[in-house]
């Protein structure tokens, strides 16, 4: 019986050792589950977070695509009237550089015209001055021809007197 009871003491021994260590377990268990349980709870929280970020990136890319979308379409219209404006410019510089020619022409006819007249001006004022001394001589002439007749009427009366 002392081995019965050596038997009996062994196990209450190895069973309380047990017990002990199944507290010990149990209380290790209990924290690791409240972990768990804080754990999860925090990883629901990040979960709920991350899904209002991927919403909020969401709604950010559709504002951006939304903001691409008017851009583009006023980069559109700008480079529309752009060209519009550079079309007019073209435009304008064509009619610009055809009156340019047509002008030049114009000049260079009137400059050639200028360039008779002024010939014809020379002329002209060669043959008046030649004409002023004519006329000129033709007066002095005349005054001498005026003297020389009235000369010849006073002689005349002389001679008539006297006869």
């Amino acid at each position: 019986m002392d081995i019965e009871k050596l038997a009996e003491k062994l196990k209450d021994l190895i069973v309380g050792d047990l017990r002990e260590e199944l507290k010990g377990l149990k209380i290790t268990l209990e924290s690791v589950d409240k972990r768990l349980s804080s754990l999860e709870e925090r990883q629901a929280n990040l979960e709920g977070e991350v899904r209002e970020i991927k919403r909020s990136i969401d709604y950010l890319n559709k504002r951006l695509d939304d903001t691409r979308a008017e851009l583009k379409a006023e980069i559109a219209q700008n480079t529309q009237r752009i060209d519009e404006v550079n079309r007019r410019l073209d435009d304008t510089n064509k009619r610009i550089d055809e009156t340019r020619a047509e002008l030049k022409v114009e000049i260079a006819q009137n400059t050639q015209r200028m360039g008779e007249i002024n010939k014809r001006i020379d002329f002209l004022y060669i043959e008046i001055s030649n004409i002023k001394a004519d006329i000129n001589r033709a007066i002095s002439q005349k005054e001498v021809l005026e003297d020389i007749f009235a000369r010849l009427q006073r002689i005349e009366k002389r001679v008539f007197r006297i006869g």
